[in-house]
């Protein structure tokens, strides 16, 4: 019983730091372009679209390849960030999922790493 209430507490010190660490690097790398609740600003697009696609293996693997090496959209190039960690980019995506409300599968490092090395030009990331 004690070792569960110490797993417990850890994985909820985690948890907690895994959503300051997202909320961070939303504010420095995101909010600039799509709001501060993922909203929008122009002429850059809101993410509100793209709740659904927590939901699927397919969507999952798309919002990966888009954070690791970008998106070529209406707007013009959203960069990549392939130099942050799993961790942090695992953050981010929880963090996007908790502004637009999704209830879905939390990201880990491993969906990240998963998908790292292969070098995809933006053009070649396609939205399922």
């Amino acid at each position: 019983m004690k070792k569960a209430l110490v797993l417990a507490l850890l994985l909820g010190l985690f948890a907690q730091g895994q959503a300051v660490q997202g909320e961070a690097l939303w504010k420095r790398l995101c909010a600039q372009c799509h709001g501060g609740r993922a909203q929008g600003a122009r002429p850059y697009p809101g993410l509100e679209a793209a709740a659904p696609l927590f939901r699927t293996p397919e969507g999952r693997r798309y919002l990966v390849l888009v954070l690791l090496y970008g998106k070529r959209g209406e707007a013009g190039l959203m960069p990549g960030f392939p130099q942050l960690g799993d961790e942090e980019l695992a953050a981010l995506l929880n963090h996007l999922m908790a502004l637009l409300k999704v209830r879905a599968e939390p990201f880990n490092p491993e969906d990240i790493k998963r998908e790292r090395g292969q070098n995809l030009a933006p053009d070649r990331i396609q939205r399922p």
